[in-house]
């Protein structure tokens, strides 16, 4: 833990968090060995087979994609331009995507009758690719498990700012289909992972206006999320140095400006690790802001775990993020006050 909560913790805040969050490890830690085997490698060895691993991991309902802006929006060389489709975590059964200039959603809807809620994920990749399985289809496919429909964003890559007015466009147009995509606007949260994380935040906390033109009347509806979760969020606190977030961020309890949080950003659930590279004080901080803020806030330190596992099971404390972040779905948005 570094050295500068030894001030700012004079009362076991953090160390008391993280005994509490070792108990629940230990409690849980042999259903989650049983329940979910560790390994996803696979047999990339040769062009074929990594050819095949390719259409494997890509293979969705691609019929109900839906691109968020019309082509006179996008830059001339967007519109034909395929996204990149990496082989760079093959082995780890994860489609890596860059090039996205033509940003779009895929839809995971939910089974049962009635609106239900939803999510819209945010897979990570530092903005420059995104982690189209491990931290988006996967994600989907969990909370369609837990009774949400979902729908995974390809946002810009390259791009911060494209890529909040992707979120806050797509937002409206969920909202405006909601009939069409069976989900109930009034419960329609984002869920996202490290530099998707980023992204969460930065929309849940820029929704008042659109930071582009009126397209259509999608853009007439609230891009505000009902509820967030930054799972394993990056680069929310002011930087040591303002062009490289990979210099380290300031010691303190405060976001960068570009977070402004008030009264009424939405509820949240946070979760780190002591050894995410991304450093767990980024999510006490955000938990502080929110809480002075007297915004709902739930956070989860977990003693070891690392940055970019999604839900996999690796054998880590981190393992078991996902039952409690269930939990407080169920609380927030569940299921069972489907209307």
């Amino acid at each position: 833990m570094s050295a500068w909560w030894n001030g700012a913790d004079e009362n076991g805040i953090i160390s008391h968090m993280v005994k509490q969050t070792s108990l629940a490890v230990a409690a849980l830690s042999a259903f989650v060995a049983a329940a979910y085997p560790a390994p996803y490698a696979a047999d990339v060895s040769t062009p074929e087979k990594r050819a095949a691993k390719i259409e494997q991991l890509w293979t969705h309902d691609k019929a109900s994609d839906v691109r968020i802006w019309p082509a006179e929006r996008l830059k001339p060389e967007a519109v034909q331009k395929p996204f990149s489709l990496t082989e760079w975590e093959l082995d780890q059964s994860n489609l890596v995507i860059g090039d996205v200039l033509n940003p779009q959603f895929s839809v995971f809807p939910a089974k049962g009758e009635g609106r239900r809620p939803a999510v819209l994920v945010f897979p990570g990749g530092g903005y420059h690719v995104l982690g189209w399985n491990k931290e988006g289809t996967e994600i989907a496919e969990w909370l369609n498990s837990l009774g949400f429909a979902a729908f995974v964003l390809l946002y810009r890559t390259d791009d911060r700012d494209g890529a909040l007015a992707d979120a806050q466009r797509t937002m409206g147009i969920l909202r405006r289909d909601a009939a069409k995509y069976g989900i109930d606007p009034a419960r329609l949260g984002v869920i996202g992972f490290s530099a998707g994380a980023n992204l969460a935040v930065r929309l849940s906390t820029n929704w008042r206006s659109r930071t582009y033109e009126k397209v259509d009347d999608a853009d007439d509806q609230p891009c505000r999320p009902d509820f967030m979760l930054p799972i394993y969020p990056w680069d929310i606190r002011p930087r040591l140095n303002s062009t490289d977030p990979w210099k380290g961020w300031e010691k303190t309890m405060a976001l960068a400006k570009e977070y402004p949080v008030d009264s009424q950003t939405p509820p949240s659930f946070t979760i780190q690790s002591i050894d995410d590279m991304c450093e767990a004080e980024t999510a006490v901080a955000l938990d502080f802001v929110l809480r002075r803020a007297g915004v709902q806030s739930e956070i989860r330190i977990y003693p070891s775990g690392g940055h970019g596992y999604g839900l996999r099971r690796l054998g880590k404390p981190t393992d078991v993020w996902s039952y409690e972040a269930a939990s407080w779905l169920a609380r927030f948005a569940g299921p069972a006050s489907v209307r």
